[in-house]
C-alpha cells in the first residue's frame, strides 16, 4: 500500500522530535553534541547512529505509523561544508539514515510503518536561523533547485523510502523551486510521493511574510502529472501548536474559495519551542493543552497525519495514538 493510499484509509501517527530528543541524551560538552552543531541531529547520525535507531524505536513503541529520517540537515552542501564530504560520501550518510529507520520498523513486522525521507530547507544549510525567518538573501530559483536536486533524486530512487518529506519550508521562492524541481526531474521511471511542510509565523503567513493564501493558490494551480500523481498533501511543522487549528481553517477556506477539493494536511507542530534571532532557542512546556488540541485537529476530515516537532517525545506521540485509535474504532 502506498503512503497516499494509506492516508485515504486512516489518519496516520507521525513520530516526534529527533534533534531535541538527542539534546537530552548527549551532554553539551560532548564533542559530538547536537546542540550548537550546524548538523544538529545529523551529527548523531554520523557519530552515534545507535542513538538515532533508539529514538526511532521509542516512537514506534509509542504508536507511530511513520518515521522520519535523520537527514533534515544532511544536504550534500551541508555535509561538504562541515564534514568535507563529496556526494558519494553524502549518499552513504543518507543510506545510514534509512537503515536506522528500517531497524525501528522491523521491531513491529506485523504492521506497515512508513518511512519519510527528510529534506530540510535551504535555511537549515545557512545555520543562522533562516528557517525561522525565511530570509535567504539573494538566491535564484535555479540555485534553490540545485540545492535540493541530489537528495531528492536519492530518495526517489530508494525503494525503502515511502514519501519525501520537505520540512520547515519558510520561503515562498523555495516552495516554488521545490515544485519546479519535481516537475523537472520526475518521470515514469523516477518519481516518489512527497509532501511540503511549511514554516509559518502565524495561521495566515509563511515566516517570510508571504500570505498563506498565495502559497496555497500556487500549489492548487500545479496540475502536471508529476505533481498530481505524487503530491500527498501540505503540512505545517515547527510552529506553535496553538496556531494549527487556524492554519487548517485558512487552508480549507482557500481551497473552498478556489473551488478545489480540500488538500490533505499533515500537522506536526512544536510542543514548546521558541527560536531566537541568533539561531538559539528555548523551550516552554504546554503539555496540559496538547491532548485537547490533537483531538480538535483530528476532527477535520482532511487532516490525515498528526505528529510532533520540537520538544515532543514518545509521550506526546502516544497521546496522538490514543486519539487516532478512537477515530479508527
Amino acid at each position: 500500500m502506498s503512503f497516499k493510499e494509506a492516508l485515504k484509509k486512516s489518519v496516520l501517527v507521525q513520530d516526534g522530535a529527533l534533534g531535541t530528543q538527542l539534546e537530552a541524551l548527549i551532554p553539551l560538552d560532548d564533542p559530538h553534541s547536537v546542540k550548537g552543531s550546524p548538523l544538529w541531529s545529523t551529527n548523531a547520525l554520523l557519530y552515534s547512529p545507535e542513538l538515532i535507531s533508539s529514538i526511532h524505536k521509542q516512537y514506534v513503541e509509542a504508536g507511530a505509523d511513520m518515521i522520519i529520517t535523520a537527514t533534515y540537515q544532511a544536504s550534500p552542501q551541508t555535509l561538504s561544508k562541515y564534514e568535507n564530504m563529496d556526494l558519494a560520501q553524502a549518499k552513504k550518510v543518507w543510506t545510514k539514515s534509512v537503515e536506522c529507520a528500517l531497524e525501528a520498523t522491523r521491531t513491529h513486522p506485523e504492521k506497515k510503518i512508513f518511512i519519510g525521507g527528510s529534506i530540510g530547507p535551504y535555511g537549515a544549510y545557512l545555520a543562522n536561523g533562516a528557517e525561522y525567518s525565511g530570509d535567504y538573501g539573494e538566491i535564484s530559483s535555479d540555485q534553490l533547485m540545485d540545492y535540493h536536486r541530489d537528495i531528492v533524486r536519492f530518495y526517489a530512487e530508494t525503494k525503502e523510502v515511502d514519501v519525501i518529506a520537505f520540512e520547515t519550508v519558510p520561503n515562498f521562492a523555495e516552495v516554488q523551486a521545490i515544485f519546479s524541481l519535481i516537475e523537472q526531474i520526475f518521470n515514469a521511471n523516477l518519481h516518489k510521493e512527497f509532501y511540503v511542510s511549511l514554516s509559518c509565523k502565524d495561521a495566515d503567513h509563511l515566516v517570510d511574510g508571504t500570505p498563506l493564501e498565495q502559497v496555497i493558490r500556487y500549489i492548487l494551480s500545479k496540475k502536471s502529472s508529476q505533481i498530481s500523481d505524487n503530491l500527498v498533501g501540505i503540512g505545517c511543522n515547527c510552529v506553535p501548536f496553538e496556531i494549527v487549528s487556524d492554519f487548517i481553517e485558512t487552508v480549507n477556506r482557500v481551497c473552498q474559495n478556489n473551488g478545489s477539493e480540500q488538500l490533505s494536511l499533515l500537522v506536526y507542530p512544536n510542543l514548546g519551542f521558541e527560536p531566537t534571532d541568533t539561531a538559539n532557542y528555548a523551550f516552554r512546556s504546554s503539555t496540559e493543552k496538547w491532548a485537547s488540541s490533537v483531538a480538535k485537529w483530528a476532527l477535520y476530515s482532511n487532516v490525515r497525519v498528526i505528529g510532533g516537532c520540537c520538544s515532543t517525545g514518545p509521550a506526546e506521540i502516544a497521546q496522538i495514538k490514543n486519539v487516532v485509535e478512537k477515530i479508527r474504532s
